[in-house]
């Protein structure tokens, strides 16, 4: 396990800290490790999706013009409608 110091000047902050931490029943540094913890669990799930959304892209093929998915959704819309006799 790693240790790191974190000079904090902005009041704000610290005070902030304090007051999550008082919500939660915990200390300041127990409420600092969560808010890093969450920071940190929020960024892997972001970098996860932007991962998924290159293999997506990797493979759409280039040179190919895509369809507007509003231009799909009314014409299924459109479908629809027929079909039940709208």
């Amino acid at each position: 396990m790693g240790e790191i110091t974190i000079r904090l000047s902005d009041a704000t902050v610290i005070e902030a800290l304090e007051e999550m931490a008082s919500i939660h029943g915990r200390p300041v540094e127990e409420e600092a490790r969560s808010v890093l913890e969450r920071a940190v669990e929020d960024h892997r799930h972001r970098t996860d999706l932007i991962e998924r959304a290159r293999q997506i892209r990797a493979m759409t093929p280039t040179g190919v013009k895509q369809t507007d998915s509003v231009e799909i959704i009314r014409a299924m819309r459109e479908e629809r409608d027929r079909a039940l006799g709208g």
